[in-house]
């Protein structure tokens, strides 16, 4: 596998990375939440970064309050 991974392979989802819509995708671009490398029009991302914003991502579990 390549080192680099294109938006359209993220949205359909590769090896243990769930699909990420190409909106959430760019919004995480802007926002300067996601790492990419940008050579003319197309997009690449590492898999590393991939996983970090992930990991950044999860939200912990609330017990309900009753």
């Amino acid at each position: 596998m390549s080192n680099w991974i294109t938006p359209k392979e993220v949205e359909k989802g590769i090896m243990d990375i769930p699909p990420i819509p190409i909106n959430t995708q760019n919004i995480a671009r802007s926002k300067r939440q996601l790492e990419y490398l940008k050579i003319g029009n197309r997009v690449y991302y590492k898999y590393e970064d991939l996983k970090k914003f992930l990991e950044a991502n999860i939200r912990k579990a609330q017990p309900k309050a009753e």
